[in-house]
């Protein structure tokens, strides 16, 4: 089984996941419009450059989304967020940079009792993101 995001965007779907697919070295490995849908499975009240599907595959990471449906249904995500658990401080710095432009930014990327590095922020898409550095735990962890 594999659970995955399904994210839903304000009429910016295609380059969110654009984006996503190149932060994260994936593929955007679908994208379907309301124009290329036959007739009666087109979205009322959705223009025809909107994304009805869209999917990154990047490793074993894969994030699916569309545009609201209609576009005056979106609303931003709340009580959630996409959480990339890395290996390497490296790679947290790397896709914090990427995230962080043009985003609201709730905890900068930076060391916590639990991690190397750990962010929180939420990217010019509307999606909030935590980025966090894996460290082992328990007793046979070194400290």
């Amino acid at each position: 089984m594999q659970v995955a995001p399904y994210l839903f965007f304000n009429g910016d779907c295609r380059q969110a996941m654009q984006f996503y697919a190149d932060m994260l070295g994936g593929q955007l490995v679908a994208l379907s419009t309301v124009d290329q849908a036959p007739p009666d499975a087109r979205m009322p009240g959705m223009p025809d450059d909107s994304v009805m599907h869209a999917m990154v595959v990047a490793g074993d990471v894969t994030l699916m989304a569309s545009d609201a449906c209609p576009p005056q249904d979106y609303t931003p995500p709340h009580g959630m967020t996409v959480s990339l658990q890395v290996d390497t401080v490296e790679q947290a710095e790397r896709l914090y940079a990427a995230l962080a432009e043009g985003a609201q930014v709730q905890m900068p990327l930076g060391k916590t009792f639990w991690s190397e590095a750990f962010a929180m922020l939420t990217d010019r898409f509307g999606t909030p993101w935590m980025i966090n550095v894996v460290q082992a735990c328990g007793p046979d962890a070194s400290a």
